[in-house]
């Protein structure tokens, strides 16, 4: 069984935080409604919708895992799960957003994005 890195709610007796281990994340469909909160229709046609508008392609977000003897298991990558923190309208949805938003503003460096400019070829 492969070990993964998953992204969670973490339960205390009087509240709950959510958990982000460090290194590359692979959720499963049941992992991620239980960090969203949604049902299983509402996640499936979202990450439909991601495909569909080519946010990303399934080919490199999704991968197949062998869990046991004849039981496989499809998981999605960090990329997936950021878009459908944005996509989403739950309750928890919106306190993953705000504490990935908080992460990145306390933990960012800086850097720099260079977009080049595609021209399409004159015939």
């Amino acid at each position: 069984m492969e070990q993964r890195n998953i992204i969670e709610w973490t339960e205390y007796s009087e509240y709950r935080e959510l958990t982000i281990p460090r290194g590359e994340i692979w959720m499963s469909e049941s992992e991620m409604i239980d960090l969203f909160g949604v049902f299983i229709p509402k996640l499936r046609n979202t990450i439909q919708t991601l495909y569909k508008e080519e946010l990303v392609k399934p080919y490199e977000a999704e991968r197949i895992i062998k869990q046991r003897q004849n039981l496989y298991l499809t998981v999605y990558n960090m990329e997936v799960v950021l878009l459908l923190a944005f996509r989403l309208n739950s309750y928890q949805a919106r306190a993953v957003r705000k504490e990935l938003i908080e992460r990145i503003i306390r933990d960012h460096k800086p850097f720099e994005v260079i977009l080049t400019a595609q021209h399409p070829s004159s015939s």
